[in-house]
């Protein structure tokens, strides 16, 4: 039988590129996002409008899921996203919308997901983090904030439920050439050819998520090998 991965965001960027390795091995793919991506058709890609700040989404997307495919096997929660600003210049309202989106769609996700997967005693769940969930970033303390909340959660929660043989890990990627930096405050230093590709952090999902069962790589932190200016 194929498994089943449900992927939140993977319209475009590295959810997109996650959809697409794992489809190619054989898995069936639900995309939970906002827009249904217009590059992919595949009767084994399955998209539910999802807005993952609101738990009345997240719930409907998961019964929703387990009614028509009756498992869930790995979760990526790959949705978020950063503004950037001087925090004496941010807003409250960048900072409730990031922490929404970032984090407690993220904290649903994982718990709804858990629901299932405790049941069956197994699944993987790969959180997407960030350098900067590890690191402070001049103009992005919201953002770096909500990456750092990302790791605590992921961190604890793979010490809670890997004796359930439920998988944790944490991907913490570096700059990656995706919409993120298209807006020139988000201050990439690097040109965007010489930095990581959607795909680089897809293959490193999909690396842990195809270990064997006995097997955890609870944390992934990937770079780009030579960034050029």
């Amino acid at each position: 039988m194929k498994k089943v991965i449900l992927i939140t965001g993977a319209s475009r960027g590295i959810g997109l590129s996650c959809a697409k390795i794992f489809l190619k091995n054989n898995y069936i793919v639900i995309n939970a996002s906002r827009t249904k991506p217009a590059s992919i058709n595949d009767p084994f890609l399955h998209f539910i409008k999802t807005d993952v700040s609101k738990e009345s989404d997240i719930k409907k997307l998961f019964e929703t899921v387990v009614k028509k495919f009756k498992k869930i096997d790995v979760l990526i929660c790959n949705s978020g996203f950063g503004r950037f600003a001087k925090l004496a210049d941010s807003k409250t309202k960048d900072f409730d919308e990031m922490f929404a989106v970032n984090v407690k769609g993220l904290y649903l996700c994982n718990r709804y997901s858990l629901k299932y997967m405790l049941r069956k005693k197994s699944g993987t769940i790969i959180n997407m983090s960030s350098i900067a969930g590890k690191n402070g970033v001049a103009t992005a303390s919201i953002y770096s904030a909500s990456k750092h909340a990302v790791m605590g959660l992921s961190k604890s929660l793979m010490a809670e439920v890997r004796g359930d043989n439920i998988r944790v890990i944490t991907v913490c990627p570096g700059s990656v050439d995706t919409n993120f930096f298209d807006h020139p405050s988000a201050g990439l230093s690097s040109r965007r050819d010489t930095i990581l590709s959607p795909d680089d952090v897809a293959e490193s999902c999909f690396l842990a998520a195809a270990l064997p069962g006995r097997a955890l790589i609870s944390e992934i932190e990937i770079r780009p090998l030579n960034p050029a200016k």
